[in-house]
């Protein structure tokens, strides 16, 4: 199923594509670039729903802007955004940007509330469902940005997140989580025991492909599906180089972000829940 993407390839009528980025350190320094925010509004055109990770911007106009330059062609895209989180005084925040000429957020998206006495995340998962205009696929979509020396625990951590998602969304039997993980390298080792790694759940983005644009070679990005979502993959998932795409300069990649995309697509109309 992997698959390295390196055409732009926004979802049909029959597909919609979803997915992940971090972003690196996005604030109002790399948002005065304007050869950095066209590429990565280039990057989120492609995309009908994509979580936008590493949002660093006290000033909270960077990501704005940025929404702002996708629609400079006329596309209609909105965004939601989580509160800045973190234990440290360097605080992130969490985005959804998202297609509204494909997809509507269906509830007020959330923070996850973690259970008084414990503090089992540097940056609490954000959770928001989406459904799909042209068709009856919805889901319900959790992002993370875990912090590398503990991302093992936090990914153990996330069973517990979509159990909680579950009973918040009783109705729903689609869960997709998806990040920054840190799931590879020293981090994380994906053939070990996990609360991810049961057969409720399906790893998308695997070890063969690499997720990072620097000399090293990990897959700390990562699209985690409940098994019952399976049925409304496409075949498509993988990785999206847009420095292939848009023939950047190794410089130039690195400038917009140290992270590659991951991505997915899913049916628009064959959801049977």
């Amino acid at each position: 199923m992997q698959i390295i993407c390196t055409r732009k390839a926004k979802s049909s009528n029959e597909t919609l594509r979803i997915g992940a980025f971090n972003i690196q350190v996005f604030g109002v320094s790399k948002a005065s670039k304007p050869e950095v925010m066209d590429v990565l509004a280039d990057i989120i055109r492609t995309y009908d729903i994509i979580a936008i990770q590493e949002i660093r911007d006290a000033s909270q106009i960077a990501l704005p802007a940025l929404v702002d330059l996708v629609n400079a062609d006329g596309s209609q895209y909105s965004y939601v955004v989580s509160e800045r989180l973190g234990r440290t005084t360097s605080k992130e925040q969490y985005s959804y940007i998202f297609n509204t000429d494909a997809v509507e957020l269906t509830s007020s998206p959330q923070t996850y509330p973690e259970p008084n006495g414990t503090d089992p995340f540097h940056r609490e998962p954000y959770i928001a469902s989406f459904r799909a205009l042209g068709g009856n696929f919805d889901a319900i979509f959790i992002v993370l940005h875990a912090d590398p020396e503990e991302a093992t625990a936090e990914i153990n951590g996330l069973g517990a997140v979509v159990t909680y998602a579950q009973s918040t969304y009783p109705e729903e039997q689609d869960f997709i989580v998806m990040g920054d993980l840190n799931a590879d390298g020293s981090y994380f080792d994906e053939d070990g025991v996990s609360t991810m790694s049961g057969s409720e759940y399906y790893w998308l983005i695997d070890d063969s492909v690499d997720t990072t644009t620097k000399s090293t070679d990990y897959t700390y990005d990562r699209i985690i599906v409940t098994d019952s979502a399976v049925s409304d993959l496409s075949g498509d998932s993988g990785v999206f180089r847009y420095d292939l795409e848009y023939g950047l300069t190794l410089d130039e990649t690195v400038a917009v972000s140290d992270h590659y995309p991951v991505y997915v697509d899913i049916w628009c109309g064959r959801d049977v829940d």
